[in-house]
């Protein structure tokens, strides 16, 4: 039921809105406004605001499908990093594993925290105390092509979290949005003072039309943004299962051993906590959104370690 009532949240809310311009519509009705006559500028007017956010609506699609590809990038990156490390500690004896998974889970919970607070950069610098754990790399018998690869992915990290911050800053066109902004008010006005043949007709078009409409801009503003935390999360923005996952599997050796049900049910319970963390910041309940993560990734640290001794 959640799942169903998030993908229909922007419809509900457009809908509100268009319910209000079909009663503006039916008292002007009332009043004697009926309006004008129908013409061929008007349709051509409608028909030239469809182009228009069509043209930008697919301008924006491609950022997000970029966006899209962000996490999986950061979440491949830090599943090499970690499976590399633990090869060669198992090895070389190099190097200590408690603090690398502890930096590479600092990396997810960091970048949800900048995704939370909207303009810190705390995963830039969790990203750069990487490097700790190749130095360490470095000063052991592990072969330099090894911690090369391992600097590469390192980059991919970086590259892959700038991309995070410029699309969550940027916006697709604004002076284009501000054209389709201006081009949907006055067809909504013209909407509202045109007589389509009578008081039923006039009032389905100007639901369907401005149903239409209004859901289309409120579309552009949801997927402009595609990285939301907390409750401002909704089923159109990118998800972040992956890097979820990852801190799972880089808690603790025992972790590796559950089966696929029982990694999905762990997976959803520290989602769900991470949510909350997110959710008590976006209402001001916290100051810092990194270190209540940190926290709670600390705590099922604990619980993996002593289920993984156990």
């Amino acid at each position: 039921m959640r799942e169903a009532l998030g993908s229909y949240r922007v419809a509900v809310e457009t809908a509100v809105i268009v319910a209000i311009l079909i009663g503006v519509r039916a008292l002007l009705w009332a009043v004697g406004v009926t309006g004008m006559s129908t013409t061929p500028l008007i349709s051509s007017v409608i028909s030239g605001g469809i182009f228009v956010m069509g043209l930008v609506l697919a301008g924006t699609l491609v950022d997000y499908r970029d966006a899209e590809r962000a996490p999986t990038d950061v979440a491949a990156s830090l599943y090499a990093l970690l499976r590399e490390t633990e090869a060669m500690n198992r090895i070389w004896g190099k190097p200590d594993m408690a603090a690398a998974r502890a930096r590479m889970i600092a990396v997810v919970t960091s970048l949800r925290a900048d995704i939370t607070n909207g303009n810190t950069r705390e995963c830039q610098a969790a990203i750069e105390d990487l490097s700790s754990t190749l130095e360490e790399l470095e000063g052991s018998d592990v072969p330099a092509n090894y911690i090369v690869r391992l600097r590469s992915e390192q980059a991919g990290l970086r590259k892959a979290a700038l991309r995070v911050y410029h699309i969550q800053r940027e916006e697709f066109l604004p002076s284009a949005k501000a054209m389709i902004m201006s081009v949907m008010v006055i067809i909504l006005l013209v909407l509202l003072f045109t007589d389509m043949g009578g008081l039923p007709e006039s009032l389905v078009t100007v639901g369907f039309l401005g149903f239409f409409f209004i859901y289309l801009l409120r579309l552009l503003n949801v997927i402009d943004k595609p990285f939301k935390a907390g409750h401002q999360r909704t089923d159109d923005d990118v998800s972040l299962f992956l890097l979820t996952e990852f801190m799972v599997h880089a808690k603790a050796e025992g972790t590796e051993a559950l089966p696929p049900e029982d990694l999905a049910a762990k997976v959803e319970e520290l989602e769900e906590q991470l949510a909350e963390v997110e959710e008590a910041h976006a209402e001001g309940e916290m100051d810092d959104a990194a270190a209540a993560l940190e926290e709670v990734a600390r705590r099922v640290d604990d619980e993996g370690g002593r289920r993984g001794g156990a």
